[in-house]
């Protein structure tokens, strides 16, 4: 059995010296976590764009190709606003119960 004998100073000094690289060791571990952690961040921001891009490389080929046809939209007829009685005398041109006729705003000069 091989026995070291160490003084107490120089143990406290080796302790201290495995102490602080331990720390650098830990630290540098939780750097490397954050680092994975910012990298795999990114490659699903990546990955995400990279599926939209290319569902608008699809939909793209899909406008240009030679059999389409566009869908033709019906569009909803307007109906007509309810008429308004305006009170001739009131300033502004204020609706008949006091409320404005539109929302007011900036005044154009």
């Amino acid at each position: 059995m091989l026995f070291c004998t160490i003084a107490p100073k120089n143990l406290l000094f080796l302790m201290a010296v495995d102490l602080a690289q331990l720390q650098q060791v830990l630290d540098s571990a939780q750097k490397a976590d954050a680092f994975k952690t910012d990298i795999k961040r990114a490659l699903r921001k990546v990955s995400s764009l990279l599926t939209n891009l290319q569902a608008a490389v699809e939909e793209a080929e899909a406008l240009m190709s030679d059999d389409y046809t566009p869908v033709v939209k019906e569009r909803k007829s307007r109906t007509p606003r309810e008429s308004v009685e305006v009170d001739a005398e009131a300033p502004y041109g204020r609706k008949k119960d006091g409320t404005p006729k539109s929302k007011p705003g900036r005044t154009k000069e």
